[in-house]
């Protein structure tokens, strides 16, 4: 009984193995191929590709380029053709392979033009089967420039294939043997193969096992039921040491279950402390959010101190020279004096509004995010930027929409986040008549913010705290990242691009407010 016990278990055990071990073959087979398919797709924009194609028509490559690369990417060979499918350029592993190809064949060309993939398994002399990959190759205007082939050898593989105990073979769906290792002979006992079949790449891996290492298991089992045998004999001698000891080893088990318990009760205790003290850093980490936003105004409102000193003593003066006309004319001209009264009182209004909205805007906001006019902070962050415009001869042109743009967000973080913006552009534009920057409503709710400067140096990195690219260094690098912050508070993103016609823009999107503006 054990034999055949023994017998079974072996049969079950190598079952499994070979189940195992024929996936892990079989994913190995679609690592590599898979492999083979990203780099093609990563050739077809890689620029000694492109040198290649352009050398072909007239421009300068460098002859071993594709050679290096093809080592580089563990390929068998690169080929680069041009749009008629002859080849230009080839980058082989083995310099013996120069005749390897020169020529796409009509089929392969046609499925290239038709489409953006095409995928093959194909043997070439003296290289031997290969897992063919052909991209095409475009230009910046999306015109075909030519195709890349990459190729993927299976002896790269078979190397290894070679050293298993089992027998191994490797076809396609269609019946194509691509590697065949027979380590033992029949007899073919269909328990003991496991057959793998790839729908992505089309293979079908054949794992086969010698029947004769059961025979191994048999012998165990012949051994293991003398050894219970003997066992048994000798459990009976021994009876009452083995309760002594049983019980020797529940009592060591108690003691053991104990102390585990002390040690879970501290380090719970311990896991508590940690996240009490988690949560304290996670507060500490907002209120320095918060204290760093407000710097951030701070800094903005120093900046604009000499204009606001211009913008409020004009107002004063002519108030000023007003009120002496008025004393003067007050008995003579009752129709004139009412007149500059007035011209009094708008001036007053004036600096009142101008105040109002450095108010709003110095001041520390930390109301949850509502249903907002966005035009009105729009309007205010114009105002207060007003003098700065005018004296460097900015041209802001800024059109409110039809509808009201109602989106999610608080007036004085957004008017924060317009104020930045509009900064950012007034240092970047010229200062002689021809700089512009334009405000526009789009829908979604969105805020466009363009302008005619340079654009962006490095768009990957502008939004990265405490990075600047101002000339006089005098930014602290944090008007974007702090921008981009607050519209992630308010449910929303903020986006950069560098349009093709030239300048920068910047894109607000606001959550419209879900089911209030359905």
């Amino acid at each position: 009984m054990s034999t055949v016990a023994a017998g079974y278990f072996g049969l079950s055990r190598e079952r499994a193995d070979l189940i195992k071990e024929a996936a892990r073959l079989e994913s190995q087979l679609s690592d590599v191929l898979s492999q083979n398919l990203r780099v093609a797709s990563l050739l077809s924009g890689h620029r000694e590709v492109h040198a290649a194609l352009a050398a072909h028509d007239g421009g300068s490559s460098d002859p071993d380029a594709l050679g290096r690369l093809t080592i580089e990417t563990a390929r068998a060979a690169i080929l680069v053709a041009d749009r008629n499918g002859q080849v230009i350029a080839a980058g082989l592993r083995d310099p013996e392979d120069a005749q390897f190809m020169t020529a796409l064949p009509e089929t392969l060309r046609q499925t290239l033009r038709g489409s953006a993939l095409s995928r093959r398994f194909i043997t070439a002399d003296p290289i031997g089967w290969v897992f063919e990959v052909g991209k095409p190759v475009f230009g910046p205007g999306r015109e075909r420039l030519g195709f890349v082939l990459s190729y993927q050898s299976i002896d790269d593989l078979a190397q290894t294939w070679r050293a298993l105990p089992d027998n191994l073979i490797v076809a396609t769906t269609d019946g194509k043997t691509l590697f065949a290792h027979r380590h033992f002979a029949k007899p073919d006992w269909g328990l003991l193969r496991e057959t793998v079949t790839s729908q992505v790449h089309a293979t079908r891996l054949s794992l086969q096992r010698n029947p004769r290492v059961l025979l191994g298991y048999s012998g165990v089992g012949f051994l293991l039921g003398l050894a219970i045998y003997l066992s048994v004999f000798f459990a009976l001698l021994s009876a009452t040491r083995r309760r002594a000891l049983a019980q020797a080893r529940i009592d060591a088990l108690a003691e053991d279950a104990a102390m585990l318990e002390a040690r879970v009760k501290e380090r719970t205790q311990d896991l508590r402390d940690e996240i009490q003290q988690h949560k304290h850093t996670e507060q500490a980490l907002k209120e320095s959010q918060s204290q760093l936003i407000q710097t951030a105004k701070l800094k903005v409102l120093n900046d604009m101190a000499t204009g606001l000193s211009h913008e409020l003593s004009q107002p004063l003066f002519a108030l000023e020279a007003s009120l002496d006309t008025l004393g003067y004319q007050l008995g003579t001209l009752p129709t004139e004096a009412s007149t500059l009264l007035e011209k009094s009182r708008a001036v007053c209004r004036r600096m009142g509004q101008i105040l109002n909205n450095l108010k709003s805007f110095a001041r520390k906001d930390d109301a949850p995010p509502v249903l907002t006019d966005l035009s009105k902070p729009v309007a205010a962050a114009i105002d207060i930027l007003d003098y700065e415009a005018r004296r460097s001869q900015i041209i802001v042109k800024h059109q409110l929409p039809d509808d009201l743009p109602i989106g999610v967000a608080t007036s004085p973080r957004l008017q924060q986040i317009i104020v930045n913006l509009l900064a950012n552009s007034f240092d970047a534009v010229a200062k002689d008549g021809t700089g512009a920057v334009v405000i526009e409503y789009l829908t979604g709710p969105q805020i466009r913010i363009s302008d005619n400067g340079p654009g962006f140096s490095n768009i990957n990195t502008a939004l990265t705290p405490f990075v600047t690219t101002k000339a006089d260094r005098n930014g602290l690098g944090l008007g974007l990242s702090i921008s981009a912050e607050i519209m992630q508070s308010f449910g929303g993103a903020l986006d950069l691009a560098s349009p093709p016609e030239g300048g920068a823009s910047v894109t607000l999107t606001f959550d419209p407010g879900g089911e209030a503006r359905q």
